[in-house]
């Protein structure tokens, strides 16, 4: 589910694995950002890698 916020943006969920939680909180402690910061630069990194080549997502495979 996706909110808009009133400044226009969106607050998305997702839920991770405990590992994943783990891992994104010690990238952001090491590198002294937000773990929100993380999704949304990891977010953007993605975006712009799907522009310029074929991804190889399994889209029959939950995690």
């Amino acid at each position: 589910m996706a909110v808009i916020a009133e400044d226009g943006v969106v607050r998305v969920t997702a839920s991770l694995s405990r590992g994943q939680e783990a891992a994104l909180k010690e990238l952001a402690s090491r590198h002294k950002v937000s773990v929100a910061w993380l999704v949304r630069y990891a977010v953007d990194q993605l975006v712009e890698q799907g522009r310029e080549a074929q991804l190889p997502l399994d889209f029959g495979r939950r995690n």
